[in-house]
C-alpha cells in the first residue's frame, strides 16, 4: 500500500509543480508524436515525396511519372515546357523536360539523379502493367536462385586459405510462384491499361515487388524504416524521464524529500512508487503509438526494458547530480548512450543478425509479419532488464540522507553505494562482481556493434583491449572499495582472499549470463573474447589478473588505482589474444 501511496502523491505532485503553458507544451508533443505515427502508419516511410519536377508535354506521360511519389508533374505545350525548362518556375525551375521522345536534363547532380529516379519509374510502371495481365512467366522469363555465403563482416570472419564450399552453405531457393486470377476491369480492353487503372489493380496482385526474385529486384535494405521507429518510441520516453529526474533533483534542492526519509515508508517503496506512474505513462505512449502505426500490444512486452532503461538511468543521473546543470549533462551523456545502442544495431535490420541486439529490430519485424522466437527476445532484452533491475536496486542503496543532502562528488556516491552492498550481502566480493555482470556485457555488445565494421584483425583487437578494462574495473570495484574505505584490514592474505572471490564470482556469473545473453554469438570470435572457452582457463584468467590488481591496491594504495586496473587488463588482454591467435596471423 505503501507503495501506491507515494505514486498517487508523485503524480499529484508533479501535476502542481508544472505550469500551465509546460503541460500544455509536454501535451502538445504528444499529440505531434501521435499525429506523427498517424501519418506514417497510412502513407509509408517516405521522405522523398516530391524531390523532383519534371515538365511535359504529353499529359498520358504525365499520368503515368505521377505514379512516383518522387515527382512532382507540370503539363504544358512546347514552347512553355522549354521556356519553363530553361528558365526555371514554380518552386524554382525544373529537374527534368519531357517532350516526345526526347528528354533534357541540367548538368547538376540533382538533375541527373532525377533522370535515374525517372527511369526506374517507367520500369516500376511497365511491370506493374504487365503484372496486370496476370501472365507472370512472360513477364519475368528469368526466375534465380539465392545462396547465402558467409561475408567477412559477420561475426565469423571467412578462412583466408580456401573459397567457401558452396554445398555447405545455406541456400533459399526462390521460385515462381503459382499464378492467380486477378480481377481488373480493363481484362477484356485489347488497349493497354492507363496509368490510373495499373495504379488501381497494384493492391489486387499477388506478387509483391520484394517477393520476385528477379535480377532488377534486388536492392540492399533501407534502414529508414527502423531509424524513424526508434524515435517514435523513444521521443516520449525521453521527455517522461527528463520529468522524472526532475521531481527528483528537486526533492534533493529543496530538501523535500527529508519527510519522506522519516516515514514508515521504505527506501524501496518510495523509489518504486515514484518510478510507477512515469512507467505505466511511457508505456500507455508507447503502445498507443504501437497500435497506430499498425502494431499491436505485444510490442509493449518489448518497449517494457527500453522504458525501464531510460527512466532508471534518469533517476541515477538525479541522484549523483550536485545540481541542475550537472544534471543536464548527465542526461544528455545517458541518454546519447542509450540512443545509440538502441539506433545503431536497429539500422542493420534485415541485413546482419547483429542488428538482434537491439530490441527495435524486433520491433520492426513484428511490423512487418515475422516472428520473433523467445531466444531472440530473452537475447535482445534481458540486458535492458538486468541493468536496470541494477540501476535501481543501488540507486535505492543510497537513497538516503546522507547521499541526498550532500555534495558529494559523483565517484564518491557510487563508491557509496557499492560500499553498502558490500555491508548488506554476505560474500560480498564475490555476489558483487556477479551482480555488475550485465552493465559488462551490455557495454560489450555495443561496442560489437561498433568494432565489427572494421577490420577484422583491427576490430578484434580494440575489442580485447576495451573489454579486458571493463572487466577489470567491476571485478576490482568491491575491492578498490573495502581497501579505499578501510573496511578491513590491508593484508596481504586478505588481498588474495579478496582477488579469488572477486575473480571467481565474475566467471561464474558470466558462465550463467552467457547460457540466455550470449548464445547467438556463441561460436563467434567476439563471443571467445567475452570469455567462451575451456572452463578452467578463463577461471585461472579472472582469478589472476584480479588478484594481481588486488595486490596493488594493497601494496602501493588506492590511490594508484587505474595503475593497477592497467596491469591487470594488459594480462587479461594477453590470454584472450593467445586465444584467438589463428584468426590475427590468418
Amino acid at each position: 500500500m505503501g507503495l501506491l501511496t507515494i505514486s498517487r502523491w508523485e503524480l499529484r505532485r508533479t501535476r502542481l509543480s508544472f505550469s500551465r503553458k509546460t503541460l500544455a507544451l509536454s501535451l502538445l508533443l504528444i499529440i505531434f508524436t501521435a499525429l506523427v505515427s498517424f501519418f506514417v502508419s497510412h502513407s509509408g516511410f517516405r521522405i522523398n515525396d516530391g524531390i523532383y519536377s519534371v515538365v511535359v508535354t504529353d499529359p498520358e506521360l504525365a499520368s503515368v511519372i505521377e505514379t512516383d511519389y518522387k515527382f512532382r508533374v507540370y503539363v504544358a505545350d512546347g514552347i512553355e515546357a522549354k521556356d519553363l525548362f530553361e528558365h526555371g518556375g514554380f518552386d524554382g525551375g525544373f529537374d527534368i523536360l519531357v517532350t516526345g521522345e526526347n528528354i533534357s536534363y541540367h548538368r547538376s547532380e540533382r538533375s541527373t539523379a532525377a533522370l535515374d529516379a525517372l527511369d526506374k519509374a517507367v520500369i516500376r510502371y511497365d511491370e506493374a502493367r504487365l503484372l496486370s495481365y496476370n501472365d507472370l512467366n512472360n513477364t519475368f522469363p528469368v526466375w534465380i536462385t539465392v545462396k547465402n555465403l558467409a561475408r567477412e563482416q559477420e561475426f565469423k570472419p571467412l578462412s583466408i586459405q580456401k573459397l567457401p564450399d558452396f554445398e555447405a552453405t545455406p541456400r533459399t531457393t526462390r521460385s515462381a510462384p503459382v499464378e492467380t486470377p486477378i480481377e481488373v476491369t480493363i481484362r477484356d480492353n485489347p488497349h493497354a491499361p492507363s496509368a490510373r487503372e495499373v495504379t488501381e489493380s497494384r493492391a489486387a496482385l499477388p506478387i509483391k515487388e520484394k517477393a520476385l526474385s528477379t535480377p532488377s529486384h534486388f536492392n540492399p535494405p533501407i534502414p529508414f524504416k527502423s531509424v524513424v521507429l526508434s524515435f517514435l518510441f523513444i521521443f516520449p520516453v525521453f521527455f517522461i524521464a527528463q520529468f522524472f529526474s526532475a521531481s527528483i533533483t528537486q526533492e534533493r534542492v529543496r530538501r523535500r524529500g527529508e519527510l519522506l526519509l522519516v516515514s514508515p515508508v521504505r527506501p524501496y517503496e518510495i523509489v518504486l512508487g515514484k518510478l510507477l506512474p512515469y512507467l505505466l505513462l511511457s508505456l500507455a505512449l508507447m503502445g498507443a503509438i504501437a497500435v497506430s502505426i499498425g502494431g499491436n500490444v505485444w510490442m509493449l512486452a518489448i518497449l517494457l526494458p527500453v522504458a525501464l532503461m531510460f527512466l532508471s538511468t534518469a533517476f541515477l543521473g538525479a541522484l549523483i547530480a550536485r545540481s541542475f546543470k550537472e544534471l543536464t549533462f548527465i542526461l544528455v551523456f545517458l541518454s546519447v548512450t542509450l540512443s545509440g545502442y538502441i539506433f545503431l544495431p536497429a539500422m542493420f535490420t534485415n541485413i546482419h543478425a547483429i542488428s538482434i541486439i537491439s530490441p527495435m529490430t524486433l520491433v520492426v519485424r513484428l511490423l512487418e509479419g515475422e516472428a520473433v522466437t523467445a531466444g531472440e527476445y530473452v537475447f535482445s532484452t534481458l540486458p535492458f532488464y538486468l541493468v536496470s533491475l541494477l540501476i535501481l536496486m543501488f540507486g535505492i542503496f543510497i537513497y538516503r540522507e546522507e547521499d541526498l543532502f550532500t555534495q558529494k562528488p559523483i565517484k564518491s556516491k557510487l563508491v557509496d553505494s557499492i560500499q553498502v552492498f558490500i555491508e548488506r550481502v554476505p560474500a560480498p566480493l564475490f555476489f558483487l562482481s556477479m551482480a555488475l555482470l550485465p552493465l559488462v556485457y551490455s557495454i560489450q555488445l555495443i561496442m560489437i556493434v561498433l568494432m565489427f565494421n572494421l577490420p577484422i584483425r583491427y576490430g578484434i583487437i580494440i575489442f580485447i583491449l576495451l573489454a579486458a578494462f571493463i572487466e577489470e574495473i567491476v571485478k576490482s570495484a568491491g575491492i578498490y572499495t573495502v581497501f579505499s574505505r578501510k573496511l578491513s584490514t590491508s593484508t596481504t592474505r586478505n588481498a588474495l582472499k579478496f582477488g579469488v572471490l572477486a575473480g571467481t564470482g565474475f566467471f561464474i556469473g558470466e558462465k550463467l549470463i552467457l547460457l540466455a545473453v550470449i548464445a547467438g554469438i556463441a561460436d563467434s570470435v567476439f563471443g571467445s573474447v567475452m570469455g567462451i572457452g575451456l572452463l578452467v582457463f578463463p577461471l585461472m584468467l579472472h582469478v589472476t589478473s584480479t588478484t594481481l590488481a588486488s595486490l596493488c591496491l594493497r601494496y602501493f594504495g588506492p590511490g594508484n588505482y587505474m595503475g593497477s586496473l592497467i596491469l591487470a587488463a594488459a594480462v587479461h588482454s594477453a590470454y584472450n589474444l593467445y586465444l584467438i591467435r589463428g584468426v590475427l596471423s590468418g
